[in-house]
């Protein structure tokens, strides 16, 4: 992990600057010592107000406390490798050009790069932006503000402050090695980040897309995603909240809270995990669709609304609580109520099943006929009574009935879910209805 000491510690050559800060632009291409590179002739120094057309090496260090850098040629590194570091807030460095150097420090003051910067390693407490590409970071802390508007490439990372996104970070070839936020990280809608091991114990908020390996939203974490997340293996151990699009291609452990809200999917390739061993406080409340391609595990509590359903390829295992309205859909199911494979648990009465697998969707359409939908308020059955309950959209029973019809009249415009037991309580028909 990066830590700051780390940064505090560069070679740097301190200078004493002018009274009177001097205009310095370059000559002619030169090392920085030679006074022969700028005019008027001198040595430009901290404090002075420096302008590079040309290609000038670095053949010292710098720190700056004042006075500006501007970078429209190049400034490149001698053989020693070179620092640079901002410490003051009127100290300002940008560039348009080419910038090769070892490491940055910026304590205080402002870095913009809208060129092509090659550094090693960063450290950041005061503004830094990168408009352009930034490559060949080994490290980066940041403890300021970082926004990132174009492409990074990084080895690895840490923001313990903010972070804002709007491009690609990426690995100095493929994909990041490490990255942790502890701070506030925002992913824009046009973000990209592409890592092998995340970890979020901070506050993280997704509107972009995210391609990572292993992710961990750690103890501390609020996750927020907008939009497309995908991973092999995901651990949340803090707070999360999926409103869009989660992709796994092998598992998911959920340890605390997570929200899959009616607009959130989930879909993952093996198999879920919803367990807290230490203080059983797991919980997830799914009002949106999860699909399984291999087994469901709950040992703590799984909760949802009407709009909420979870579909398993394989093995269904309950030994915790699984309450609301959910529909719950087991490829492989035992032939008898609650159809989950191992039920040692509690399972609320008004869960559903999904009709596909317990009753032949040709059978059930020819017995039951729900109409008209969309409804203006009366809904019929036909001539026949049946055991009917209307759910809203959050799950909640508004209407239970032994009846041919029903009236919603009385009731909001919007999406409900009528449910037809059979005189045992089991489940035989669900349709989504539409009320105008």
């Amino acid at each position: 992990m990066i830590r700051k000491y780390f940064f505090v510690v560069l070679s740097l050559i301190l200078f004493t600057f002018n009274a009177d800060a001097t205009n310095y632009t370059s000559a002619a291409n030169g090392n920085w010592m030679n006074p022969f590179t700028w005019t008027p002739i001198g040595v430009p120094i901290p404090g002075d107000n420096v302008t590079i057309s040309h290609v000038v090496t670095l053949d010292t260090s710098f720190a700056y406390t004042s006075g500006t850098i501007s970078v429209l040629g190049s400034l490149i590194n001698d053989s020693f490798g070179r620092d640079i570091w901002l410490n003051g807030p009127s100290a300002q460095f940008s560039s348009s050009g080419i910038v090769t150097l070892r490491s940055i420090l910026i304590s205080s003051g402002s870095f913009v790069n809208s060129g092509v910067l090659n550094v090693k390693r960063v450290a950041n407490f005061g503004y830094l932006t990168n408009n352009s590409l930034m490559q060949g970071v080994d490290s980066l802390y940041n403890d300021g503000e970082f926004s990132n508007n174009d492409n990074l490439r990084i080895m690895t990372f840490f923001n313990d402050s903010i972070l804002k996104n709007y491009g690609t970070i990426q690995g100095l070839t493929t994909v990041v090695d490490s990255m942790y936020n502890n701070g506030t990280f925002t992913n824009f809608s046009n973000g990209l980040i592409k890592a092998d091991s995340a970890t979020n114990n901070g506050l993280f908020t997704n509107n972009g897309a995210i391609e990572w390996l292993q992710f961990t939203n750690y103890i501390n974490g609020v996750f927020t995603n907008n939009n497309a997340l995908s991973f092999d293996d995901m651990t949340n151990m803090g707070n999360f909240t999926n409103n869009g699009s989660i992709v796994g291609a092998v598992s998911m452990w959920n340890n605390e809270v997570f929200n899959n809200t009616s607009t959130g999917t989930i879909t993952l390739s093996v198999s879920f995990l919803n367990a807290d061993s230490l203080s059983n406080t797991a919980s997830f409340n799914n009002d949106g669709s999860f699909d399984i391609g291999d087994s469901f595990y709950n040992f703590n509590t799984i909760t949802g609304s009407s709009t909420g359903s979870f579909t398993m390829q394989d093995t269904s295992y309950n030994s915790g609580s699984m309450t609301g309205a959910f529909d719950f859909c087991d490829a492989t199911p035992p032939p008898s109520y609650p159809y989950i494979d191992f039920n040692l648990g509690t399972i609320a009465p008004t869960i559903t099943y999904c009709l596909g697998t317990f009753v032949s969707n040709t059978e059930t359409s020819s017995k039951f006929a729900l109409y008209p939908n969309p409804t203006k308020g009366n809904i019929y059955f036909g001539k026949t009574n049946q055991f009917v309950e209307v759910y809203d959209v959050l799950g909640q029973q508004i209407v239970k009935d032994y009846t041919n019809q029903i009236n919603l009249n009385g009731y909001n415009k919007g999406v409900y879910f009528v449910v037809i037991k059979d005189k045992e309580g089991f489940q035989l028909f669900k349709e989504k209805l539409i009320k105008d």
